[in-house]
């Protein structure tokens, strides 16, 4: 098991939980493999904890397949037991310790017209004076518990203590559970991937990350190949549509006309699926940082928010025939390879941005109607900064001039101006980093 890293925020949330008095309930989500399951491993090993696992299916089926997990712990049961009876005899009544209560994917348990809820929480109440408990409901439908929980429970929300969403991790400590990943293939994997732990569980450190897409992705035996067809039909009605939507910002559509151009859907209608993407954390709407050039600047661009999907969609979905027909090793040579650095570039902008994180409160990207600037960001006090960001080659001083026309083009005036790459810089920007008109900066030495 890989060492426990990234999470401390959302672990001292969860503990917080544990140390308060009385019976608590919290609701943890996030997407599939974004590390749910390691942090509440991490959190409940030294607790006194039960852990459950809920299914797609009947309400009597659930019960049942509970019960049989505790008979196989040892535990007596009826055959048919209710709500009430699994709760009491999941928990230790002889402990006098707080106990943890984990239902896993507790969304199937309150589909349908189920009790589940009010049990829990009548359960909870006759608990009060005797043996407390944290009960963790826990769940990978981020946005069912964003859109439709309260709707489900009613009122009862008010018994949910608190809710934690578990996102992906930053590249920083991604770095840190595969150190062995030399940078560069940290950088591409990153791309593809994002931050989702489950995703890099798949890949080897010991393989290239060209060598990892072509053993892990594009192989039609490998775990995560078809897994975006099974999640689009698992979570969407229509996977067609989003299909064709998905593959029109993977083509860099990304503006409502942009994709109503490529699609033929009505406006309308693409907006509906947008918003319903966005509940995914799919697709994001990123805004262009404030400045006096406002005028300057787009409203807002839609973007894949989700690495693989949008690996998934520039390279796979557009060429299944080929990937069909082709060896593997064939496919990545003549389909990915010749666009991937350039590919990259986003995803090294966003590193960069995580960079400066550091050191700024606020950290964002001017979208302008003739130019964007890569990183803007503020300490809150009237200090800001600007960078430009370059993976795919050595930045020349043609680089930093299409900077400073940005900056102009947004009305930023700022000392503190950085260029990131790290393949090199040319020799003019060179004199200029020696003269103290720019910072030269790259990744590795950012990480120390």
């Amino acid at each position: 098991m890989k060492e426990f890293t990234g999470r401390f925020a959302e672990l001292n949330f969860l503990e917080q939980y544990y140390h308060k008095t009385g019976n608590r309930i919290v609701v943890v989500y996030g997407s599939k493999g974004v590390g749910k399951t390691r942090l509440l491993q991490e959190f409940c090993k030294d607790k006194k904890f039960f852990y459950y696992l809920a299914r797609a299916c009947s309400e009597r089926e659930q019960c049942c397949q509970w019960a049989g997990e505790l008979r196989e712990s040892g535990k007596e049961i009826s055959k048919y037991p209710d709500y009430e009876e699994l709760l009491q005899v999941s928990l230790d009544e002889k402990s006098l310790e707080k106990q943890v209560l984990i239902i896993d994917e507790f969304h199937h348990m309150l589909k349908g017209e189920s009790v589940f809820f009010q049990k829990l929480t009548e359960f909870m109440e006759k608990r009060l004076m005797s043996r407390p408990v944290l009960t963790v409901l826990c769940t990978s439908a981020s946005g069912w518990v964003e859109n439709h929980l309260v709707g489900k429970i009613g009122s009862k929300v008010s018994e949910i203590g608190g809710f934690l969403k578990v996102r992906e991790l930053p590249f920083g400590d991604i770095r840190k559970l595969f150190p062995d990943y030399s940078l560069d293939d940290s950088i591409k994997a990153y791309s593809v991937l994002g931050g989702v732990p489950g995703y890099w569980m798949n890949f080897s450190e010991r393989l290239s990350t060209p060598e990892n897409i072509v053993k892990n992705l594009i192989n039609s035996e490998s775990r995560l190949y078809g897994e975006m067809n099974a999640f689009l039909e698992r979570e969407l009605r229509e996977p067609g549509v989003y299909n064709t939507i998905l593959t029109a910002m993977a083509r860099d559509c990304n503006k409502l006309n942009d994709i109503f151009r490529h699609t033929g859907f009505s406006r309308a209608k693409i907006s509906v699926y947008l918003k319903n993407l966005m509940e995914l954390d799919l697709v994001e709407k990123v805004y262009s940082y404030d400045t006096e050039g406002r005028a300057n600047a787009q409203k807002g661009i839609y973007r894949i928010a989700n690495a693989y999907v949008r690996f998934y969609f520039r390279y796979l979905f557009p060429n299944q025939s080929m990937l069909q027909q082709l060896e593997p090793e064939t496919f990545y040579d003549k389909k990915i390879a010749p666009s991937f650095d350039l590919y990259v570039e986003e995803t090294y902008r966003k590193i960069c941005r995580e960079q400066l994180n550091r050191e700024y409160r606020v950290v964002g990207e001017w979208l302008g109607k003739t130019g964007n600037i890569d990183v803007v960001a503020s300490d809150g006090q009237g200090h800001v900064g600007t960078a430009a960001c370059v993976y795919s080659k050595a930045m020349k001083y043609e680089d930093y001039e299409w900077l400073l026309f940005s900056m102009k083009k947004a009305k930023l005036h700022c000392e503190d101006i950085r260029l990131f790459c790290d393949k090199g810089f040319d020799e003019r920007l060179m004199q200029a980093a020696e003269e103290g008109i720019v910072k030269l900066c790259s990744i590795k030495e950012s990480e120390g």
